[in-house]
């Protein structure tokens, strides 16, 4: 066991030390351990006997307990004025140290909020970009979704602990995603979290990111204090434009108004990653995805447009054009209209 570690977590575990009070406390008694010393035998031992039962928990799930003295330690976080004095991890730790977009927004989204969060974290996915989020319905979902279903890193930042399902409709996501990516938490396994806990996180999802990019934020979503971390980190704040009548919209269309970049397609966030998007020669297409691109040589159109024009219901269009977008040869904007991303043809 590494005794620091488990007396990092039992500091953290006291009454009324959060991470300030964890930060002073180390800082003037030198360490964790030395920090103990200054409360009561009875306290000290009854925390130090909670995180040895945490500690046995995670070591059951494969899950780290990393304190700022680890290596496995998101340095970013560091940064912060109040860094977790602790960290769960369930994944790739690799992850968190890789160049990464923070991709959030409100979960109540549009369905062309989704459709856009999607395409930005697959065009991070496809340009080796990990991709930051929390996990929550709407646009972080679809963040997460995107950016796996390219085959590229995803963290997942969560406000309870690694091993809990929240929402319980994300039970699935979030298991591919400690599979094939990255679950991070400064809550214990075990603990659903506190009304307190999922704000908390959205500063570390800032920390992680060289880009945070608000999709859709309604006036209190939690994205704009994602957004307002990362600027007071001195990152690029990105937001993407809405209808000024749309609710959802409000907290992101601020941040346009205030100075954030605006965002109008996955190529604006290359832009501002520095990445060239690169030329790709299109795969072999057969079947209905050949005649929806041989339709959609004709102009860029919405869904039923090109349904009609290749000839195909409507299902089977819809289907076709996800297997176009999953090759990276079209992108489908907020309106709904799909663009070719290539002009060479295809065979």
């Amino acid at each position: 066991m590494d005794h620091a570690t488990r007396d990092a977590l039992a500091l953290s575990l006291m009454a009324g030390v959060g991470p300030i009070d964890f930060v002073r406390r180390t800082q003037t008694a030198g360490s964790a351990t030395a920090a103990l010393a200054g409360f009561d035998d009875g306290q000290v031992t009854a925390a130090r006997r909670r995180a040895d039962d945490y500690l046995e928990r995670s070591r059951a799930l494969g899950v780290h307990c990393v304190d700022a003295e680890g290596a496995a330690y998101p340095a970013a976080f560091q940064q912060l004025t109040t860094p977790p004095p602790v960290v769960w991890l369930h994944g790739t730790p690799a992850l968190a140290a890789q160049r990464s977009v923070a991709i959030v927004g409100t979960r109540g989204a549009s369905a062309g909020g989704l459709r856009f969060a999607h395409e930005l974290a697959a065009a991070c996915a496809r340009a080796g970009v990990v991709v930051v989020s929390g996990l929550a319905r709407g646009i972080d979902a679809a963040a997460h979704q995107g950016a796996l279903e390219a085959r590229g890193g995803t963290v997942a930042v969560l406000g309870t602990g690694v091993d809990v399902p929240y929402p319980p409709r994300h039970r699935a996501l979030q298991s591919r995603i400690s599979d094939e990516g990255l679950l991070i938490s400064e809550v214990p396994p075990g603990e659903r979290g506190h009304a307190g806990t999922f704000p908390q996180r959205n500063r570390l999802i800032a920390a992680l990111a060289e880009i945070t990019v608000v999709v859709e934020a309604g006036r209190e979503s939690g994205a704009l204090i994602t957004a307002r971390v990362a600027q007071e980190l001195g990152r690029t704040v990105c937001a993407v434009p809405g209808s000024v009548h749309a609710p959802e919209c409000v907290g992101s269309n601020t941040l346009i108004r205030d100075g954030a970049q605006v965002l109008c397609s996955p190529d604006d966030l290359l832009s501002e990653l520095r990445i060239e998007r690169e030329q790709r020669r299109a795969p072999v297409l057969e079947g209905d995805a050949a005649s929806c691109w041989d339709a959609l040589q004709r102009g860029s159109a919405d869904v039923e447009t090109l349904a009609l024009r290749a000839d195909l219901e409507l299902r089977r269009a819809n289907v076709a054009i996800s297997a176009l977008e999953l090759h990276g040869l079209i992108e489908i904007d907020m309106s709904g209209i799909v663009r070719p991303m290539i002009t060479s043809g295809v065979s």
